[in-house]
């Protein structure tokens, strides 16, 4: 047997060093060369990685790759995992298909109809249009389509591992449906994340094909290696311009992180930004933004540092809540007190908390913000 995972990147990343998974730059033709192997060789659609994503991967790999009996697609920062929360080896994927079909990540229940859930991320026309498409062409799996996109069941992130067969023939039925909604779809007006509309549409049609051909399921648990790289990238940048201390610092750091969630806002979700700075991020520099404009004591009187002062915003939020339930202690309440909490700080934690905001005179009593 032999078994090959590729890894669908855009990006420079920490790969394996375990040779069962091969690195795979996806969009390589429009884009530098990263060291990887590329997906803009031989029978190819690269060029369309912009509306395609990883998939422009998966057509390669289908198209290219023949010396083997197991086929695998998994991310730069997703990968499958064994019960000791380790990267799959080859021996294992190997047990787990010669009793399963396909290998998918363990389904998420989003308790409503997945076709509420694109709809609200994204344009649902073309998810009807998608369906429309299948219709006409394999009218034996409409059904399957409209009981998926009406269920709350998701395999989500187009990570899979099956047999080179059914790699292909998976790959043959996708992009025969793809190429027809191409020529019904207009996305050239999306901004570059919504551009990115078969790659979206495709998570769920995963699901569809291999409920229509009855394929048995080993769900396995995924591990997130690192954060997404453009949400990186935002902090990165948020952090920089933060240690001007100044006003236009603080503001243009807003700009951009209004202009960045407008763009993408995938990178707030909990699967992009691990830690859950981004909120905490915005929240501190709004009320930087609103202590530098009165003119009076600022959290920036402390440090520039926005790591730092994402701990002290943290900080002062547990204190606030511990004495709303009345087991603060007093080397935190002189904390609180000489951090000169102001009222943009102390409204900020409030109105995030029903709880405190009911309380909210009882704790200028007890507190005393500035």
């Amino acid at each position: 047997m032999s078994t090959k995972i590729f890894i669908m990147t855009h990006r420079k990343f920490d790969a394996p060093s375990d040779p069962l998974y091969i690195p795979l730059h996806v969009g390589r033709a429009n884009s530098d060369d990263l060291g990887y192997l590329g997906d803009h060789t031989g029978e190819n659609i690269s060029e369309k990685n912009c509306y395609y994503s990883e998939l422009t991967g998966l057509y390669w790999v289908a198209h290219n790759v023949s010396d083997v009996e197991y086929l695998g697609l998994c991310h730069y920062r997703r990968f499958f995992l064994n019960d000791e929360g380790k990267l799959l080896e080859q021996l294992q994927y190997e047990g787990f298909l010669k009793e399963y079909d396909i290998i998918l990540p363990r389904a998420i229940h989003h308790g409503k109809p997945y076709c509420d859930v694109y709809r609200e991320a994204h344009n649902i026309r073309d998810l009807e249009v998608t369906g429309e498409v299948i219709k006409e062409l394999y009218p034996d799996m409409y059904g399957d389509f409209i009981e998926v996109i009406n269920g709350d069941k998701v395999y989500s992130s187009n990570l899979f591992v099956t047999s080179r067969e059914y790699f292909c023939e998976y790959s043959e039925w996708l992009f025969s449906i793809f190429d027809v909604v191409e020529t019904r779809i207009n996305v050239e007006d999306y901004d570059a994340y919504h551009k990115r509309v078969f790659g979206f549409l495709s998570e769920q049609l995963l699901y569809v094909w291999v409920k229509q051909k009855g394929l048995k399921i080993y769900e396995c648990p995924v591990g997130l290696t690192q954060e997404k790289a453009e949400t990186m990238e935002l902090k990165t940048k948020l952090r920089e311009k933060t240690m001007s201390r100044s006003l236009q610092g603080i503001q243009d750091a807003l700009t951009l992180f209004r202009k960045s969630m407008n763009e993408r806002p995938d990178l707030m979700l909990r699967a992009s930004d691990l830690s859950g700075e981004l909120a905490d991020m915005f929240r501190v520099l709004y009320v930087c933004e609103q202590e530098l404009l009165s003119g009076g004591d600022t959290m920036l009187n402390i440090t520039g540092n926005l790591d730092v002062l994402i701990k002290h915003y943290r900080l002062i939020e547990t204190i606030m809540n511990k004495t709303y339930l009345g087991t603060v202690t007093q080397p935190e309440l002189a904390y609180f007190r000489d951090a000169k909490v102001t009222k943009w700080l102390f409204g900020m934690i409030v109105n995030n908390y029903p709880s405190l905001k009911e309380e909210e005179e009882k704790l200028k009593t007890l507190l005393q913000p500035v």
